[in-house]
């Protein structure tokens, strides 16, 4: 309505002085005859002028008319109408912008924000197995996390809570974070049975629970004390961040869970990093030489007798190759039953992870351990060594092929060497020469951002029969593995 306004007044105010140039020829244009009265002319051009004069009178009623109307529209438009007419990047922006709220309007509610700059996250695994051997017990041989088979059963839940280091800020305590993550399920009471100070076979644990703090130390070193997991092995407890659903070997007997302790850490550029670390041992929160404690230990090189000693170093140089070496070396204490004596000896493990990514589709993985601990003794009135110091060694290689983002397969295989039975059954036996294998494959279809579902089937050989089938341990040198899991996982980071 005001533009047309607006359109109005500009016509006619450009119209009018052409009127009046028109009134002249128009009037004089017809030929006038030639014995036409000499008063023609001027009654004629008399009555040009008042029809000039009564329209200049009629346009000047319209115009005020209009002025009139354009002050009314003014008056009743909106803030919003008014800016929008003079300025159209804002009218766009107005048209564009969420509808406001009334002062009294309840705000929006959401994890994200209550949390702050915590991060609350965590994920539920069960999965259901199946042994053809059907072994009398419902127990994979060589498996810990998912060794029920034959029935569905409950892997782990676990939540975490997790503040980082906020180097943003100002002032040293926004450069404190921690971390604290409570596990529950088959997963947690094997952990526990790990530890000497919690092997009730408790299903809760605290997987990890520690403060970290980065120190302005060039680009920033990060101090971490507490309860940690290992930085060796290719593999982790949550089976989520895994390629394979069932863990491997190497990471339930070459290498350790976790750590209590502290460690250091610090990344010279995007290539280089190292971590060191001075701890309690392989799993062991305390370090007690009690015999109460020792005593019930009927495997050498258990419990810890001093501090391991742990590094780091990681190599990343482009986007498609990476390399980790990790080193740990403590003393670990033997208890040798009715003689009450001990020996420490020192337990060695080398660590080494290659990755190799060629392509968006193809990935590639190769983990590789040697181990060494505490020898064999003979005690009367001293110990005396009877064996080399025992050793332990595998590697495994793994491939993933993405499908797209919802799908993927994976496969592994590995050797695993134990000739001395320290790791495995727990022998002892020099002559046993353990030596396992497996092969692995997994699928896995991520049904939501949130969901995954995995099917696996697993085939382990072994040179000695250790496998169980029906009532008969020990009696089979193969086993043959199927299951479906089913791992939910979330992140207030992701919650609206």
């Amino acid at each position: 309505m005001f533009g047309t306004a607006i359109l109005a007044l500009a016509f006619a105010v450009a119209t009018a002085p052409a009127t009046k140039a028109e009134d002249k020829p128009s009037e004089a244009a017809p030929a006038q005859p030639a014995a036409a009265p000499a008063t023609a002319q001027p009654a004629s051009a008399a009555s040009a002028s008042v029809d000039t004069q009564q329209k200049l009178q009629d346009l000047e009623k319209e115009v005020g008319i209009l002025e009139q109307e354009i002050a009314a529209l003014k008056a009743s438009s909106t803030p919003a109408v008014t800016n929008a007419a003079y300025h159209p990047d804002a009218a766009v922006a107005a048209v564009n912008a969420p509808p406001a709220l009334p002062d009294d309007a309840p705000q929006k509610v959401s994890l994200a924000g209550l949390l702050g700059p915590v991060t609350l996250s965590g994920f539920v695994d069960a999965y259901y197995g199946y042994n053809p051997a059907h072994p009398f017990d419902n127990k994979d041989g060589l498996r810990f996390f998912e060794a029920d088979t034959n029935a569905f059963s409950f892997n782990m839940a676990e939540l975490i809570l997790d503040k980082a280091p906020d180097l943003t800020s100002t002032g040293p305590e926004a450069r404190v974070g921690y971390h604290v993550s409570a596990g529950y399920g088959q997963a947690a009471s094997v952990v526990n049975n790990s530890d000497l100070l919690f092997t009730d076979g408790s299903n809760f644990f605290i997987k990890e629970a520690y403060l970290s703090y980065v120190a302005p130390v060039g680009k920033g070193l990060t101090i971490t004390v507490g309860k940690f997991v290992t930085n060796a092995g290719a593999e982790v407890i949550e089976s989520n961040a895994n390629w394979n659903y069932s863990r491997s070997l190497l990471f339930y007997y070459a290498i350790p869970f976790f750590h209590f302790g502290a460690k250091a850490a610090y990344t010279f550029n995007p290539k280089w990093s190292v971590n060191v670390s001075l701890v309690n041992g392989w799993n062991n929160t305390t370090i007690s030489h009690d015999p109460a404690i020792v005593e019930p230990v009927t495997e050498p090189g258990i419990a810890s007798s001093g501090l391991t000693y742990g590094g780091t170093v990681a190599f990343t140089p482009n986007a498609k190759w990476s390399f980790t070496e990790n080193y740990y070396a403590g003393p670990v204490i033997d208890q040798f039953g009715a003689h009450s004596k001990t020996v420490n000896d020192w337990k060695q493990l080398s660590d080494s992870i290659i990755g190799y990514t060629p392509t968006m589709k193809w990935a590639f993985q190769v983990n590789g351990d040697y181990g060494t601990g505490p020898k064999l003794y003979g005690c009367e009135v001293t110990c005396v060594a009877e064996t080399p110091a025992m050793q332990w060694w595998g590697a495994a290689g793994y491939a993933k092929y993405t499908l797209n983002a919802k799908n993927n397969f994976a496969v592994r295989y590995e050797y695993y060497g134990d000739p001395d039975g320290f790791t495995i059954l727990g022998a002892f036996d020099p002559h046993l020469h353990y030596h396992v294998q497996e092969v692995t494959g997994t699928y896995t279809w991520n049904l939501t951002n949130s969901l995954m579902i995995r099917g696996e089937y697993r085939y382990d050989f072994s040179s000695l029969p250790i496998f169980t089938r029906g009532t008969t341990p020990e009696s089979r040198k193969e086993q043959n593995t199927a299951l479906i899991a089913f791992v939910y996982s979330f992140s207030s980071a992701n919650a609206k």
